[in-house]
């Protein structure tokens, strides 16, 4: 009996795909990168046409193919076309990583009501609109994964972030909340959370920031991937910056 094509051949396993949305300059090139060694399919989603312009030739240097779309998160209709363009594109949808971030500066005190707003369109609402573009293209593909760039808890947020951490602990409990439902339907959510700055000098390096993103797509369980800096030998340890 032949379980295979009309040739005899068995059918080419599925594409695994990657959509990064709001590839930073931090680590979105590493973290394609990582994906490209394991198979997948790169394609990156930005509102910034120069961002996609940049992605696709640094990972072109490395002989790694990416197809970028240009789309704005707090657009749902015009998001959610490009998002399955793009999927359409790279061969399937498996793992969407969220990364966009917008920070606008000011204190609980200082930062106004609209800022406020502006900024959680992006960092929270447009989570909400990326998931629920990809969802469609995630239902029955193997190893379906949702990944959200979060940051550590702290008691009080570094200077000037106030907006951000409060964008980045709503899409943490966002996740958490939309875990279930996602998981009835066979797509994992996993909350990657990065707790210090993100380069070269570290406190987390970016390739050490890719290798965790991977782990977090690849452990068989799991919902919260942290990764700490590393502890600091100076007494009096300054407080790290919320940028992820």
């Amino acid at each position: 009996m032949n379980n295979g094509t009309a040739t005899g051949r068995e059918p080419a396993p599925p594409t695994r795909g990657l959509i990064v949305v709001g590839p930073g300059a931090a680590f979105g090139g590493p973290l394609l990168r990582r994906f490209a060694e394991e198979g997948f399919a790169l394609g990156v989603l930005s509102r910034s046409s120069d961002t996609v312009a940049r992605i696709t030739a640094e990972l072109a240097a490395d002989g790694h193919d990416v197809t970028g779309a240009v789309a704005d998160v707090t657009d749902q209709a015009a998001f959610g076309t490009a998002t399955q363009r793009l999927a359409a594109a790279i061969g399937g949808l498996t793992v969407l990583v969220y990364n966009a971030k917008l920070s606008i500066r000011g204190t609980a005190f200082s930062v106004r009501a609209d800022s406020m707003n502006q900024t959680l369109a992006v960092n929270v609402t447009g989570a909400l609109t990326a998931v629920q573009a990809a969802v469609p293209l995630l239902v029955d593909r193997p190893g379906a994964t949702v990944l959200l760039t979060v940051a550590g808890t702290r008691s009080e947020p570094a200077a000037g972030r106030f907006a951000l951490a409060v964008g980045k602990a709503g899409l943490a409990a966002m996740g958490g909340a939309m875990a279930p439902g996602l998981a009835a339907q066979g797509v994992r959510l996993r909350t990657v959370v990065l707790d210090g700055r993100v380069g070269l000098s570290g406190p987390l390096l970016p390739e050490a920031v890719a290798d965790h993103f991977w782990h977090a797509f690849a452990a068989p369980g799991g919902t919260a991937f942290r990764l700490a800096a590393p502890p600091r030998r100076r007494r009096g340890a300054a407080q790290l910056p919320l940028e992820v």
